[in-house]
């Protein structure tokens, strides 16, 4: 057993961080963030749509841009969501689940991607395998991509597929025969196309990412160029669809609606509003104290990485004033995929914006786990490092020290990180989350059908107030998209709620907490999982009072 264990240690330890990550993203995934956001609800039911009418909630027929609150969606997530909601139902937990999948498989995705950059390195104190681990460990224990994690927003999904596509490259570069060459451009051609078809950011980073790639590894590349050029072929092909839409559909409307262009600045005035944009993304109240607009993209107190990843990406920066660490390709490519990673959101309206930026996060994580080998290497040339040996004359006690503190000290942040996550995050995001409209619709769909000991009403007010309730109300009653353009809601009234209301006879009324209506008068009260009032219902079966 002994023998096993360490002839498969590394596998092990492999396993052991993909099943604790799924632990941390899959524990209460339903419950926090409590509520679901638009962009969930429009997702979850989008895909139900295409599953079951093979059309959106437009009655578009298998799109490739979703309209969506004036926007325009990829559709790759939406249309793999309509099959775990069949699977599954149409409840969070469904909408959220590929997510989550998605989310483990990029995780080990990194650590494949890692061990197959750094195998070739030279001058590292550890082995790929070792760095392979570390690089999954601080993944695994990111705040920025276990938020991502846990929320059906595309940017996590593409950044499995990105990573996929990266490492298919790198072993593309490395196979020896033509077979191989055929399956790895083929396999780097398809999770790069998924991720493009995925989310936005990704028409932005993968042709770039790409350029890069190809221009690192030229010369291994000019022996393999009708793979290359077969890839090249085989992903026009596959990207037709998004190139036509680009141009002749509704592809580029993303484009115009969520970049800061401005038509009156001249190009440079234009140029330096993005580079401040993109400077803006490395603030430490970002970084390290989770500035941001809404809590949909932040946890709100804790930043997108811990102090002592930070601490890595700072130090990785100082090593490369050692002798000859400035060539090191591992840093630039890590540079290089940072700043391309970065372009989307430095472009964007919202900075800085952790959703269209997260596929940046590869290169924070290359660049911390080098860190992280540069700073042990130089810890290993101390005397001092040299001279201790343990009792039975174990070597290199130093520098293990100085990393066992580090990960005693990153595991307490996570822990605290964690904990403040699920308790005061789950608490302060209801309103970021909307929370309290699955449950208001399902209570309003028993007046709508006379169902569950309610009667039956002749119209549902509901208010506006928080926005967009019309999505969910689909979403709850999973209403078939023909029918809802053909009227299906039409008892359903979407409005800000007053004081005439309450003239109106059989009718059921959904106000926000804060409308001012008795909330001891209300039949029913929803409450957000901050303790507060999110909606009142009121039955009115004669006109009120």
């Amino acid at each position: 057993m002994k023998k096993f264990l360490v002839q498969h240690q590394y596998l092990l330890i492999f396993i052991i961080i993909l099943l604790v990550a799924s632990l941390i993203r899959g524990y209460k995934l339903s419950d926090v963030p409590h509520g679901m956001a638009w962009d969930e609800a429009a997702i979850g039911y989008n895909g139900y749509a295409i599953f079951h009418a093979r059309r959106d909630e437009w009655l578009s027929r298998l799109p490739v841009s979703f309209r969506s609150f004036g926007d325009y969606k990829a559709p790759f997530a939406i249309y793999l969501n309509g099959i775990f909601t069949f699977l599954f139902g149409m409840n969070l937990f469904a909408v959220r689940l590929p997510f989550f999948l998605a989310s483990i498989w990029a995780i080990a995705g990194m650590m494949l991607l890692t061990q197959a950059v750094f195998k070739s390195q030279k001058k590292l104190i550890l082995s790929d395998r070792q760095l392979m681990l570390i690089s999954g460990s601080l993944m695994a224990l990111c705040p920025w991509h276990i938020h991502y994690s846990r929320v059906a927003f595309e940017a996590g999904m593409a950044l499995s597929f990105l990573i996929w596509g990266v490492f298919s490259f790198y072993r593309f570069v490395g196979a020896k025969t033509k077979k191989m060459n055929f399956f790895w451009i083929i396999s780097f051609v398809f999770w790069q196309v998924l991720s493009i078809y995925t989310y936005h950011s990704a028409k932005v980073v993968v042709p770039l990412l790409s350029l890069v790639l190809v221009m690192f590894y030229y010369q291994e590349l000019k022996t393999k160029l009708v793979s290359l050029l077969t890839g090249a072929i085989l992903g026009l092909g596959l990207l037709f669809p998004f190139i036509k839409d680009s141009l002749w559909g509704q592809g580029a409307t993303r484009f115009s609606q969520a970049t800061i262009f401005d038509p009156t600045l001249s190009l440079v005035e234009n140029i330096e509003v993005v580079i401040i944009q993109f400077f803006s993304h490395f603030s430490l109240n970002y970084l390290i104290w989770g500035q941001s607009e809404t809590l949909r993209h932040a946890e709100g107190k804790w930043g997108i990485f811990l102090i002592t990843t930070l601490v890595l990406l700072i130090l990785s920066f100082l090593m490369v004033f050692k002798k000859n660490n400035w060539r090191s390709p591992v840093f630039w490519l890590a540079i290089g995929w940072i700043i391309i990673g970065i372009i989307p959101a430095a472009i964007g309206k919202e900075v800085p914006h952790s959703n269209r930026s997260l596929l940046s996060l590869p290169g924070f994580l290359l660049l911390a786990t080098w860190g992280m080998d540069q700073i042990l290497a130089i810890i290993s040339t101390f005397k001092i490092d040299k001279l201790i040996r343990g009792s039975k004359n174990e070597k290199n006690l130093v520098v293990k020290s100085v990393f066992g503190c580090f990960v005693l000290i990153h595991l307490l942040l996570f822990l605290t990180y964690f904990n403040h996550y699920l308790s005061v995050f789950a608490f302060n995001s209801a309103n970021d989350f909307k929370d309290g409209y699955l449950e208001a619709f399902t209570i309003a769909k028993d007046y709508e059908k006379g169902e569950n000991g309610k009667p039956m009403v002749d119209q549902i007010v509901f208010t506006t107030d928080y926005g967009q309730p019309y999505i969910y109300a689909l979403f709850v009653r999973k209403t078939n998209p023909i029918w809802y353009q053909g009227g299906s809601l039409n008892k359903y009234l979407f409005k800000p709620i007053d004081q005439s209301d309450r003239q109106k006879k059989n009718v059921l009324v959904v106000t926000s907490g804060d409308d001012d209506w008795p909330v001891v008068e209300a039949n029913q009260v929803v409450f957000g999982s901050d303790q507060q009032i999110k909606f009142k219902l009121y039955y009115l079966p004669g006109g009120g009072n």
